[in-house]
């Protein structure tokens, strides 16, 4: 006697759909009431999926100044998608949400299209989304929920002028709290007058509060921007700084200590040669921060830590000097991944793609994304179907902002 695939136990139930991938796992969802009660609110899923899931790329198109309204995926993790097919398809995850316009009469701006939100960083399975204009309003969002939370916006002083120069989005282990962190300048009198002056200082916004505070602490750069390139690990956010810092490499910040503090650059990068920024980049390889220099030839430097020590240790030298079919491999590289202690896939800005190296064979893979002009922003998602509020710890308090 057959027996229906609702009939099984429902830890049975939650294993076999913990092993799908998320475009399908979205769609059993919708099938009936057993599946749904199996992924929905279930601490027992959620485990599954967070040990079985693999990390998904995810990108915004358009650019910083016109961003698209939504965000896209592909369809199948890192862990496949790279190992065989040579194009890779991008599908819609996340509709970002209307806002209402608004005039600001002391920039003399109308803000507020939908389209002026840009995806910062993801963390935990959520969103950070932020608008770079007047407004500066952001929201956090699960995109596989479709739920998302409207964060308090930034009062400001009406007689100085203030900007935000970046925001980012972290988890502080140690208050179990999301965090984010805002770098902006203030502007002291006119420019070419007596007394001018920039101040850069860092505010902080816990998730659930009603207000940002001020740090009591400047931040180590001025060039702290949505542009800079950054990456986010075990609570801390990092970047790269650009030039004319030249002094400083990287430099990072505590979510937890809600510190600011620098790391020193690999010693045999010191001595008497500068990083050129435009062919360096930072990633995450095997859970610790990397960094990839592309000169001579593509270097991949991982980072690990020993209590408050740093070391640096080379753990690849790729050769781009062998042409990619009818060019050279050339740009800057992020590293996203290793694959089967073989395989390292890259993400080329420059040509909108990606690179899979195999360092046993040496040898180059290219993969293209499908119908894609230009990219604004990218990350990678780790899917959870925790709801918004519960992954928040969100008190009643605050549900008049989330949707």
């Amino acid at each position: 006697m057959e027996r229906s695939l609702t009939e099984l136990p429902p830890e049975i139930i939650s294993d076999i759909l913990s092993r799908l991938p998320i475009t399908r796992l979205l769609t059993c969802k919708a099938v009936c009431k057993t599946f749904l009660d199996a992924t929905s609110s279930n601490p027992y899923f959620n485990s599954l999926l967070s040990s079985k899931m693999p990390l998904y790329l995810i990108v915004q198109l358009g650019n910083s100044t016109h961003p698209t309204g939504s965000v896209h995926l592909i369809d199948s993790g890192l862990d496949t998608a790279f190992l065989s097919t040579e194009m890779a398809e991008l599908k819609p995850l996340f509709h970002i949400p209307d806002y209402p316009g608004r005039y600001h009469k002391c920039y003399n701006m109308y803000a507020g299209d939908q389209n002026n939100f840009c995806l910062v960083n993801s963390c935990d399975g959520l969103l950070y989304f932020a608008e770079r204009n007047c407004c500066e309003r952001s929201f956090v969002c699960n995109p596989l929920m479709e739920d998302y939370l409207t964060l308090p916006e930034v009062v400001k002083d009406r007689n100085l002028f203030q900007l935000t120069m970046g925001s980012w989005f972290g988890f502080s282990v140690g208050d179990n709290r999301y965090k984010v962190l805002r770098t902006l300048t203030t502007v002291v009198g006119r420019p070419q007058e007596f007394g001018f002056k920039q101040v850069f200082s860092a505010q902080i916004l816990v998730v659930g509060s009603s207000s940002w505070r001020d740090i009591g602490e400047q931040p180590p750069s001025e060039h702290l921007t949505w542009d800079t390139c950054f990456i986010l690990l075990d609570g801390s956010v990092y970047w790269l700084c650009q030039l004319p810092e030249l002094s400083k490499f990287i430099v990072y910040f505590d979510f937890h200590q809600e510190k600011f503090g620098e790391i020193p650059c690999p010693p045999e990068l010191r001595n008497g040669w500068r990083i050129n920024r435009h062919y360096t980049s930072m990633g995450v390889l095997g859970g610790c921060l990397s960094l990839a220099v592309n000169v001579q030839s593509l270097d991949i430097w991982v980072l690990q830590r020993y209590g408050s020590q740093v070391s640096w240790t080379r753990q690849y030298v790729i050769d781009t000097s062998v042409p990619l079919g009818n060019r050279l491999v050339q740009g800057t590289f992020k590293p996203l991944q290793v694959l089967d202690n073989r395989y390292v896939i890259l993400m080329i800005w420059s040509a909108l793609a990606m690179l899979r190296y195999d360092s046993k064979e040496k040898t180059f893979k290219i993969f293209k994304f499908y119908g894609v002009g230009s990219v604004c922003r990218s990350a990678l998602l780790k899917p959870s179907l925790v709801p918004l509020m519960d992954a928040l710890h969100i008190g009643d308090g605050d549900e008049q902002n989330f949707k």
